[in-house]
């Protein structure tokens, strides 16, 4: 359910409610940026972060509670984040994080689209660069290779978990809470306490429901808004 030419979902995160209004504003006439939210403090980002897949995290370093580098170092590592703030004082330890750029307040908009041309520059690089991913599974006490981008869902079998692509079905000693945890976070989620899915591989859903292939999968009620919205930035 990839589009083509997908739309960056962007989060922006500063605790002044003017540069929130400013950088909203700014990010909605890119028409390659889509605003998934704008928020004051971490914990509330992290919450948006958990339910959509954020492919941009404009933010403050300076925040409530944790500072910027320590909120940077949860992210997805294919997640990029541009710092903006009043002081150059922290662009060396920011890019040592290797953050995409660093803006000075007042914001200049050129500046911001400059910034922009840089984010798509290096957002088609790592897309065009991409290796096939996999994970190391151990199976019939050997291990071997499961290529990530095949499955189609992961299904809890006892002690065990099931793993699903088109053409086998490959049981792992694993518990759901350990698979998930090697899983992308943003192509892969929790539907019910039994299956995982790969978001790239739902063909249709209902609230008690996921289609994949032609397979009708168990979900909680509860766990439909969380699939609308990780579902949206895919197109």
């Amino acid at each position: 359910m990839k589009n083509s030419n997908p739309k960056l979902g962007t989060l922006v995160l500063d605790p002044s409610a003017t540069q929130r209004t400013l950088l909203t504003h700014m990010v909605n006439k890119q028409p390659q940026l889509k605003l998934l939210g704008a928020y004051d403090n971490p914990t509330a980002a992290y919450k948006r972060i958990s339910e959509v897949k954020v492919d941009l995290v404009i933010l403050e370093v300076e925040l409530p509670i944790i500072d910027g580098f320590n909120f940077m170092e949860a992210l997805n590592e294919d997640t990029q984040t541009v710092i903006i703030t009043a002081s150059s004082h922290h662009a060396l330890k920011a890019f040592d994080y290797g953050v995409t750029d660093y803006l000075l307040k007042p914001l200049d908009p050129h500046r911001f689209g400059l910034c922009v041309q840089k984010i798509l520059k290096k957002y088609n690089w790592l897309h065009q660069t991409k290796k096939k991913e996999s994970m190391t599974i151990r199976c019939d006490l050997q291990k071997r290779e499961v290529d990530i981008s095949e499955l189609l869902w992961v299904e809890a079998m006892g002690d065990y978990v099931k793993l699903i692509t088109k053409t086998e079905r490959v049981v792992v000693l694993s518990t759901m809470k350990a698979m998930a945890n090697k899983l992308p976070r943003d192509r892969f989620l929790r539907i019910h306490r039994s299956y995982i899915v790969n978001l790239e591989k739902v063909d249709n859903f209902t609230s008690t429901s996921v289609e994949i292939s032609g397979n009708l999968l168990p979900m909680s009620r509860s766990r439909k808004t969380s699939l609308e919205n990780r579902l949206e930035p895919l197109g």
